[in-house]
């Protein structure tokens, strides 16, 4: 149930994220919220491999969209 409701409630923010600035940029947004939520959780752990693995995917995607 509480799987359910998590995935309910970033269905959610995502079309919220979509109405407000389009499909391109809302989906960006989208992902930078989870990205900052999951940072923010991994480094209150201390999970350093995690935050790397975050850091080293979003480098991908930045090198991706600019050249």
């Amino acid at each position: 149930m509480t799987a359910q409701r998590s995935r309910e409630y970033l269905m959610r923010q995502q079309e919220s994220f979509v109405e407000k600035h389009g499909e391109d940029l809302g989906a960006f947004y989208f992902l930078l919220m989870l990205l900052q939520t999951h940072g923010k959780r991994a480094l209150k752990r201390g999970d350093t491999a995690t935050l790397r693995a975050l850091a080293h995917d979003l480098h991908a995607i930045y090198l991706k969209y600019t050249q």
